[in-house]
């Protein structure tokens, strides 16, 4: 579809939305009408895929490992961002691309349809007619037109070849080839891609109402709201099921949002007193560490004071009116003595104050 032509229809789409809805006549011949209808019904289990890995190269895996099963009447939606692999996943299923790792297993009596939203199980060689009746060439070909009309192909379109068909045509035309093939369980890719806003509504109806079992991928998030009872939600490292619609998967989201809040706040609580203990400490080591610069520069001071007055005294005790002079002599000598001791505890004490301030310095 040309951008101009998307534009438009979003365009044309948001105007629809604003408008007040009536109810469609009865006759309305514009709409599709169709509805799936297995042959036969599955066993309980489906499907099992166990830790799958998806991707085209073992070194550049998209996706895994990837772990859910499927039971009968599940509609699960398979979501995530583009380029995780989710096609990737369906084909893989399928056996149309091998797993990387890990393995997918069907359950008894499964019978699988495949909507593939790249539109390659069509034939662009063929017409509309020969499209369907190929497959189902027991079918009487007025049983054939009848269902393309269905799904809006009329008399001059069933011989319309398919290269020629419109993206929309061409995805109601692989609707009708899923829809008469009665499978009992649909894997969709993006089943609504290239659907106007009528034919999404009945194909989301037939969906609804159809008997069996569903596994799709879709980025529509009210298809995916209205029809899917599970998501599984596909991560590069894994998958992670979600028992609910997308409304209960945005639920389950913002818990975990606000547990993980709740579950930091703690730690950011703990780790605030913790930080602001640090900061104290290192305000209070850095007024230890200036104390101690103060008083070792004091002590040296004092010791400089002392040596001065030892030098005094010893200087003075040279003198030749103290060298005969025993009573002068002895007083300086008990002077000079406790200028040594005051002098030797000084310096023990500037030797400690200078190890605790080394030692806090070196923390």
């Amino acid at each position: 579809m040309r951008a101009s032509t998307t534009k438009q229809a979003q365009s044309r789409r948001k105007q629809l939305e604003k408008m007040d809805r009536i109810e469609r006549p009865i006759n309305d011949n514009q709409s599709v009408h169709f509805q799936f209808t297995p042959e036969k019904s599955s066993g309980n289990e489906v499907l099992q895929v166990r830790d799958a890995t998806v991707g085209y190269e073992a070194d550049e895996p998209m996706a895994g490992p990837i772990n859910f099963q499927v039971n009968k009447y599940d509609r699960i939606a398979i979501i995530g961002q583009n380029g995780v692999g989710k096609s990737t996943l369906l084909k893989s299923i399928l056996d149309q691309i091998p797993f990387l790792t890990g393995s997918a297993r069907f359950g008894a009596n499964v019978s699988t349809g495949y909507y593939d939203q790249d539109q390659t199980q069509l034939h662009n060689n063929k017409t509309v007619i020969s499209e369907i009746w190929d497959d189902h060439p027991t079918t009487p070909e007025k049983d054939i037109r009848s269902i393309l009309a269905a799904f809006l192909f009329d008399a001059d379109d069933v011989q319309k070849s398919v290269h020629s068909l419109s993206g929309g045509q061409k995805a109601r035309l692989e609707l009708v080839k899923l829809a008469m093939n009665h499978d009992n369980f649909l894997i969709l890719d993006e089943p609504t891609n290239h659907l106007d806003i009528n034919s999404k509504e009945v194909l989301e109806h037939a969906l609804a109402d159809f008997d069996g079992t569903i596994l799709f991928v879709s980025h529509d998030r009210y298809f995916i709201n209205e029809l899917a009872t599970q998501i599984i939600s596909i991560q590069p490292d894994g998958s992670t099921t979600y028992l609910g619609n997308w409304d209960y998967y945005q639920e389950k989201l913002a818990e975990q949002t606000a547990e993980a809040e709740a579950a930091q706040a703690p730690a950011e609580a703990e780790a605030a007193p913790k930080a602001a203990t640090a900061y104290q400490a290192s305000k209070a080591d850095q007024r230890q560490q200036r104390k101690l610069e103060r008083e070792i520069e004091s002590l040296e001071a004092k010791m400089s004071d002392l040596e001065e007055a030892v030098t005094k005294v010893e200087q003075d005790m040279t003198a030749p009116d103290v060298l005969t002079d025993y009573v002068k002599m002895q007083e300086l000598q008990t002077k000079l003595d406790n200028l040594h001791q005051e002098l030797s505890e000084t310096e023990t004490e500037w030797e400690q104050t200078s190890l605790d301030l080394e030692e806090l310095t070196n923390k």
